[in-house]
């Protein structure tokens, strides 16, 4: 008897001690039936739901998270959480036992992620290895620090992923004395093609083991295009590119100054030509450089030994997100909001009438975006966006229709665009009920006549905006 009230005793003082401990850790989560799932969505510098290869998720895409307090891997609660998409930007656990939970008592974390998951890390270090560009998803390396002070109370975090990598494009066409491009493989000379990532800090380091790199070569909307990514160079002059035929094998080689950022696409066109008894030359008709986006460059010629493009960056030079936060529940209009991602330029609304809201089921439900009322004429003009210097520019903004019913129909086209006071042709964008309802699509103008400083206006009209529309992310981009 005596010995079973000691070790009804030491079980008392055991149960006592262990809840103890649990009460002085304030940043460790609680078990799932109290504590507050993380829930995540991604967008990718700037852009609303994209992703490293072609801007789009795919099903089952995967990402590592970390859940985390202060600078750097150091404090970290949770590692290497796996979450997947279905393809929506929408991320959820892989499993139960992945699942993310917030500090029960209210505390604030901060998050990093990466893409593409890896099961294994030593020391939170991600090797990267470019060697095989057959899948390229699987290569392309991007990042996420900017989901911080987040708690119990927040909706969902959204990840802001970057590239880490540089991509390089070439849309080849065979020219004279070239039948065909059957059999066509590129090669990029004298790459590093090893790395170590550090997702404590975000830095590449460790560059190393040298190689020639064979890119992906597909058949792209009847165009030939091969494709590689690169781990960033510094100075890529004097690199041959090696377009092999079974005819002969065509040079281009990189002029001085030439450097391969991450985050960068470097799109290339390229014709082959092969006069007869003269050696095969490879002629560059365009260039490109660009955030993974498509802006046009200059044009130029190349022969054997020599390439002289012009050298031509593109810039996202303004991006409009309208914020994070809560918005209170009587949604500020366009002129009083003042949590604007650009607060030096001035912010109006002509009616008075365009207000900020957030809507759940998009974004984190935290990201404020733009409404313009049903049947009412309301506008939201950005003034003193600077873009002197710049050329070949265009907008990019996302627009979402509160359109309901499975017959009805529209277009986002209705809302219009001034450019320092003129309209400007906008892209069609047509939607179909209630699938379409509250979806953003991404519309994009090109060739803005713009100057030193400028006023950007979305506007729409009483009689044509019959359902209400949603604006957010506007994005100017521009080469210099």
């Amino acid at each position: 008897m005596k010995n079973q009230n000691i070790l009804f005793a030491t079980a008392i003082t055991l149960f006592v001690m262990s809840s103890s401990c649990k009460k002085d850790n304030p940043t460790e989560p609680t078990t799932p039936e109290t504590s507050t799932a993380v829930k995540f969505s991604s967008s990718i510098n700037g852009q609303i739901k994209t992703k490293a290869l072609n801007d789009t998720w795919e099903a089952n895409d995967a990402i590592g998270v970390f859940m985390k307090t202060g600078t750097g891997l150091s404090n970290a609660i949770a590692a290497n959480k796996n979450y997947n998409t279905t393809g929506t930007g929408e991320f959820k656990a892989s499993s139960t036992d992945q699942t993310l939970y917030y500090p029960e008592n209210g505390s604030t974390v901060d998050f990093v992620a990466y893409y593409p998951f890896k099961q294994s890390l030593a020391n939170n270090i991600y090797s990267v290895d470019i060697n095989n560009q057959n899948t390229q998803s699987a290569i392309d390396l991007m990042y996420s620090n900017n989901a911080t002070g987040l708690s119990k109370t927040s909706t969902l975090a959204n990840l802001v992923f970057t590239h880490q990598l540089s991509k390089i494009e070439f849309t080849v066409k065979n020219g004279t004395g070239v039948t065909d491009l059957n059999g066509l493989t590129t090669t990029v000379e004298g790459l590093n093609t090893k790395a170590d990532f550090d997702l404590a800090t975000g830095i590449l380091s460790n560059q190393s083991q040298t190689n020639d790199v064979t890119a992906k070569t597909a058949i792209r909307n009847t165009a030939v295009v091969s494709e590689v990514i690169v781990l960033p160079v510094a100075d890529a002059s004097g690199k041959q590119i090696t377009f092999s035929l079974p005819a002969g094998k065509f040079k281009l080689t990189l002029p001085a100054n030439t450097k391969f950022e991450k985050g960068k696409k470097y799109a290339y066109e390229i014709e082959l030509k092969n006069g007869g008894t003269a050696t095969p030359v490879a002629v560059a008709l365009s260039a490109t450089i660009t955030n993974w986006t498509n802006v046009p460059s200059g044009s130029y010629t190349v022969d054997q030994d020599v390439v002289t493009p012009p050298v031509a960056t593109e810039t996202i030079v303004y991006t409009e997100t309208f914020g994070t936060g809560t918005i209170p529940s009587t949604k500020p209009k366009i002129a009083t909001y003042t949590n604007y991602d650009n607060k030096a330029l001035t912010f109006s609304d002509t009616y008075g009438i365009a207000d900020l809201r957030t809507i759940s089921s998009y974004g984190d439900g935290t990201n404020a975006h733009v409404w313009l009322p049903a049947t009412k004429d309301a506008s939201v003009a950005i003034s003193g966006v600077n873009l002197s210097g710049y050329t070949k520019l265009k907008i990019k903004y996302d627009l979402a229709a509160n359109i309901t019913g499975s017959t009805a129909t529209g277009n986002l086209n209705i809302i219009k665009v001034k450019v320092n006071g003129v309209d400007v042709a906008v892209s069609s964008q047509p939607i179909a009920g209630t699938p379409d309802q509250n979806k953003f699509y991404t519309l994009e103008i090109a060739d803005i006549a713009a100057q030193a400083n400028n006023t950007i206006e979305f506007y729409g009209t009483a009689a044509t905006n019959t359902y209400g529309i949603r604006l957010d992310n506007v994005v100017i981009i521009g080469v210099k």
